[in-house]
């Protein structure tokens, strides 16, 4: 980061018009808010699609800045909760798009809807990486779930007890999470 910039001449300059104190805060601020980004980064974004929303926030509420901590600290607390209420906002809604996947998961996804199996190695880990990104859209209880059933194999009695449950309510729960993979697998077919 360029430390001889003067903040305060920038901003001055920026708000009587002058474009090139923008550029100059831009270049100052970018790699403060591409640290921040890639430490927080969500799944499914870019990283220089939400710099530039962070950048764009912060020329936008650049009037609310009152000069009583570095620019460079008011622009980090910014960026945090922008990624922050980008996490959230995908664990509120998760969801798995078809670009989402590699060119390979969308030929597996292919391959299995026309064959109903995998014929080599290479098949399967991919398959097996497709299907846990199908998981990943499941909030974590629903996910342990599904994975304890699917996966290891355990009866409903043993699931029971380990999670306090009732046996009608992983039975509703189980239903539920299947019809939910269904919809996103239904998803992901219309679009490829």
């Amino acid at each position: 980061m360029d430390q001889s910039i003067d903040v305060a001449d920038c901003l001055h300059r920026w708000k009587a018009g002058d474009e090139g104190a923008a550029e100059q805060l831009i270049l100052h601020l970018h790699p403060v808010i591409s640290r921040i980004v890639r430490t927080h980064l969500p799944r499914r974004d870019h990283e220089d699609d939400l710099i530039q929303e962070i950048l764009m926030k912060t020329f936008s509420r650049l009037h609310q800045y009152k000069a009583d901590a570095p620019l460079t600290h008011w622009v980090s607390r910014l960026a945090v909760t922008t990624c922050l209420d980008r996490l959230r906002a995908q664990k509120i809604r998760p969801e798995l798009r078809c670009a989402d996947l590699t060119p390979e998961e969308t030929d597996i996804f292919d391959r299995a809807e026309l064959e109903n199996h995998t014929r080599d190695a290479a098949d399967v880990i991919q398959a097996r990486d497709l299907v846990d990104k199908l998981l990943s859209t499941l909030p974590v209880e629903d996910r342990r779930l599904i994975l304890m059933v699917d996966l290891e194999g355990r009866s409903l009695e043993e699931i029971s007890h380990s999670t306090g449950w009732g046996i009608s309510k992983i039975k509703m729960r189980l239903f539920r999470i299947r019809g939910q993979l269904r919809k996103t697998m239904d998803k992901l077919e219309k679009r490829t």
